[in-house]
């Protein structure tokens, strides 16, 4: 490796680890090197050299979400959004003492240090570079099929996208990087929100577009309905609510999509519900998130989940049965995340780790007729989701008190699911009444990251390091 590769360091820290030309090697060889160690060509990547045929990207698309399966912020490990953020707000409780970087999301104070904010930065900006490079690869390609050329556009504007949003909502101002050159990407810096926010939803456009291009397959890539979907959440947090409900609706509409009404079967791989889910790599694997969370003696080898989060059930909620384990001890009983139930391999996969789910999407367009005023159709959504729960359905209610059974609701529906609790209190600005309260170190500042110090001392355009850190 050549002492320039060697000394680009900026944004992407060792950004050489995404040449998807030496990937695609050490994927057909079977080579078990980390691939974060593989050095990059001394030319330039290009689409001749790694996109004359389709099984190729496939094959570069197969690593990007092994990825989102083993390692970035979607995995469901400890270093996953769903175990820290569950940390950092209201749903977890660390028992662990040797996991002294998650003990910081606990507490509600993170330093720039820490290791495992520096893996939800570095490990999205990595994937980023990937996709840039199927993006370019494919757009310089003479020998794909227009199909092919399509769904690999639509699939990588669309993860382009997904990759920024969360970055953009867990760090706020971020680089938007939009190309593998080096010299670039090694000095970029932060963008403002709104015109982060606008070159976001411009890949989602691309996305939808290419996408409604080519028949969807199966839900293990990302295809026509998950950008739809995700669209639906992008214009919730935006408070574009009209816009929402446009795409809600047309998931509803148009869809394959249904509503599992077996609780017991909401987490399976085949559930109609899902819209996306990870593949599980192995066949008899299954998910992450059931070794994470799931532990069978007390007290908890990591953690549990919160007793006053416990608390939030209403009696009679069947997810409390279905979704939430316990271990009975002595003198105290210790409840978990069961949404996923294996932490082991069974003779076929059963579950895989789902990113969107149709009943998110209903309380997405209750929120959406709740703030339009539509108080009976914003009901009929909440109630469609209670009602699968066993609970008996609302009525009556309108303004905040509506909105508030809305956000109960999504508490305990999307518990343990991709930090959707951090990231609802952070967008209804009620995460200092709330995180305050149990978080002695808590301050206001906390709402967004700190950015990596390893980042900003080897690219200081990311400066200023985010307030109060």
């Amino acid at each position: 490796m050549t002492s320039t590769y060697k000394t680009i360091r900026g944004i992407i820290h060792t950004i050489h680890r995404s040449s998807l030309f030496v990937l695609m090697m050490g994927l057909f060889l079977g080579s078990c090197e980390e691939f974060v160690d593989i050095a990059p060509p001394t030319n330039e990547l290009t689409g001749s050299v790694v996109f004359e045929e389709a099984a190729t990207v496939d094959a570069a698309f197969a690593h990007i979400h092994s990825q989102l399966r083993e390692d970035v912020f979607t995995t469901g490990t400890v270093s996953g959004l769903s175990y820290l953020m569950g940390h950092y707000t209201d749903e977890l409780t660390l028992y662990s003492n040797v996991l002294p970087e998650v003990q910081e999301f606990a507490n509600g104070r993170l330093t720039p240090p820490n290791g495992s904010v520096e893996r939800l930065w570095d490990g999205a900006y990595e994937l980023i570079y990937a996709t840039n490079s199927i993006l370019e690869g494919v757009q310089n390609s003479t020998e794909l099929a227009q199909e092919d050329v399509h769904r690999f556009l639509g699939e990588a504007y669309f993860l382009r996208a997904f990759l920024h949003f969360h970055l953009m909502e867990l760090f706020g101002p971020v680089p938007f990087i939009d190309s593998t050159n080096f010299d670039i990407n090694s000095k970029v810096g932060r963008m403002d929100l709104e015109p982060l926010s606008i070159l976001i939803l411009e890949d989602l456009r691309l996305a939808k577009e290419f996408l409604a291009q080519v028949e969807a397959a199966d839900n293990y890539r990302p295809n026509y309905w998950t950008v739809t979907a995700f669209l639906a959440r992008f214009y919730l947090y935006r408070e574009e609510w009209s816009n929402a409900l446009t795409e809600v609706l047309e998931v509803e509409k148009d869809g394959p999509f249904g509503l599992e009404e077996d609780l017991l079967q909401v987490f399976k791989k085949d559930s109609p519900e899902t819209l996306w889910q990870l593949d599980s790599g192995i066949p008899g694997n299954n998910t992450k998130e059931g070794s994470t969370f799931v532990f069978s003696e007390g007290p908890p080898p990591n953690s549990a989940l919160n007793n006053d989060f416990i608390n939030r059930f209403e009696a009679g909620d069947g997810r409390l049965q279905a979704w939430v384990g316990q271990v009975v001890g002595d003198s105290e009983t210790w409840y978990y995340a069961n949404k996923y139930k294996l932490n082991a391999p069974s003779p076929s996969t059963e579950e895989c780790s789902i990113l969107f789910r149709l009943s998110e999407l209903y309380l997405i367009g209750a929120e959406a007729y709740a703030r339009l005023g539509q108080d009976a159709e914003a009901l009929a959504y909440l109630n469609r989701v209670r009602q699968r729960a066993l609970l008996t359905p609302i009525s009556g209610l309108s303004g905040t008190a509506l909105l508030d059974a809305i956000y109960k609701e999504r508490a305990v529906e999307l518990f343990s699911e991709q930090g959707h609790r951090f990231f609802d209190l952070k967008r209804t600005a009620r995460a200092d009444a709330i995180l305050g309260a149990i978080k002695p170190e808590w301050e206001p500042f906390a709402i967004n990251l700190p950015i990596p110090q390893s980042d900003l001392l080897l690219n200081p355009n990311l400066a200023p390091q985010n307030e109060g850190y």
